[in-house]
């Protein structure tokens, strides 16, 4: 018999993801365009409706998320002075670097990524928590941090 063997375990083609091709890609650099889309996001329709609901306060453009994006560098992006709450766990950007975009950030994620140098953070007079949790970081350099700095998370690097 033909078509019984153990190759698919999935019953089924899976149609259901247009998107398959760019997960192969090698990454996407953080431009202006992809802030342009996130900040629209954030504006227009509200994905976390149980967040959103209580900061009714706050700017949501203050706060950018680009977790999973698949984001393997950071490029050079236009002066951001409203954003105070960085989000960008969960990609493959291996540098720190072209931070100097958002000189009021205050809270910057970037868990789980491939970061080895702590670096590029003197551009960021306000910042107070750094989350760089599970990186390849073995090193660190307290002259790169920021004096501002009060939480930094460096669970998971070979340096902690």
């Amino acid at each position: 018999g033909r078509g019984r063997g153990g190759l698919h375990p999935q019953p089924g083609p899976s149609l259901c993801i247009p998107t398959a091709p760019e997960e192969t890609s090698p990454g996407v650099t953080l431009s202006d365009s992809l802030m342009v889309t996130r900040i629209r996001g954030a504006l227009g329709t509200p994905k976390t409706p149980l967040c959103s609901s209580r900061s009714t306060g706050l700017l949501p453009t203050s706060t950018i998320r680009l977790d999973r994006e698949n984001i393997s560098s950071i490029g050079k992006l236009r002066r951001l002075a409203e954003i105070h709450s960085l989000y960008l766990q969960q990609n493959q950007i291996e540098k720190i670097e072209n931070l100097d975009s958002f000189p009021n950030l205050r809270f910057l994620c970037l868990a789980g990524n491939r970061i080895q140098r702590v670096q590029n953070l003197q551009a960021l007079p306000h910042l107070s928590a750094l989350d760089l949790s599970h990186n390849q970081i073995r090193v660190l350099d307290t002259e790169e941090l920021p004096r501002s700095l009060q939480i930094l998370d460096l669970t998971g690097n070979e340096c902690s």
